[in-house]
């Protein structure tokens, strides 16, 4: 068995793994009590920090809607209103919104600040993609 063949047994297993796992199409809402069991749940996912009150936050949301639907199987994607969650946008360091922050097996590893072009959070979030498959 060479080394094509384990990495062909480990790319089977991985995808068994995640289709085991629910994936949402649509964003899913988290507030201080759902927050780490969601982060912890889900291999990758991301968490838009918003506000009603922020016009930013509303120009992107229907972008985090469309990738939730786009990426599901692969990436999961929350909200958190920061009025109704402070504690949590504070620990963080969220101090602009919108802020996406990139979870892997719940640790932080990417942040997009900003009302940014669907593209954009693509490209970023194809390097974590490309990251698990390597792994």
């Amino acid at each position: 068995m060479g080394t094509d063949d384990l990495e062909e047994i480990r790319k089977r297993k991985m995808e068994e793994m995640l289709k085991k796992i629910k994936y949402p199409t649509k964003p899913l809402e988290l507030n201080e009590g759902n927050f780490e069991e969601l982060v912890k749940r889900y291999p990758l996912i991301v968490i838009d920090f918003w506000s009603e009150r922020c016009p930013p936050c509303r120009l992107i949301a229907p972008l985090i809607e469309e990738l939730a639907k786009e990426l599901s199987g692969k990436v999961v994607f929350g909200k958190l209103d920061v009025d109704r969650n402070p504690s949590t946008a504070t620990r963080f360091g969220v101090m602009a919104i919108p802020t996406l922050l990139v979870f892997r097996n719940g640790e932080v590893v990417d942040r997009i600040v900003g009302a940014v072009p669907k593209e954009f959070i693509l490209g970023r979030l194809r390097k974590c993609l490309d990251e698990d498959v390597k792994k």
